[in-house]
């Protein structure tokens, strides 16, 4: 019995943690890079010169820096030329802000324009 409780809780703390980490994502366009923070460290940079577009659907694998629950009306997916997964979900709180952001950083940095791909839901 004893096992079982200590399963239960070790099981809720997990949980917990992840929900923690989770929701502490965050998302900061610098000069050269996007930076993904969790818990205030940085954790993955992205080059913005190595984007290529940014969409709301995916169609690939992609690498996955959620930072809600409820992601279906906040993902953005950004399309790299390299890398081993190419494709990068994020979901800031303000989609479409933080694209524009987004696109205004990338001609910034790189002279490229940025394709955005527009899909309806």
């Amino acid at each position: 019995m004893i096992y079982l409780w200590a399963t239960l809780g070790a099981l809720v703390c997990l949980t917990a943690i992840f929900a923690l980490l989770m929701t502490s994502i965050q998302y900061r366009i610098t000069s050269k890079y996007l930076v993904v923070y969790c818990l205030g460290l940085p954790v993955r940079r992205l080059a913005l010169k190595d984007m290529i577009s940014v969409s709301k659907r995916r169609r690939f694998r992609a690498e996955l820096w959620v930072s809600t629950f409820r992601f279906k009306h906040r993902k953005l997916v950004i399309r790299r030329d390299r890398g081993l997964f190419r494709e990068i979900v994020i979901t800031p709180a303000y989609r479409y802000a933080f694209r524009n952001q987004l696109e205004t950083a990338v001609e910034t940095a790189s002279g490229h324009h940025i394709e955005v791909e527009e899909t309806e839901d």
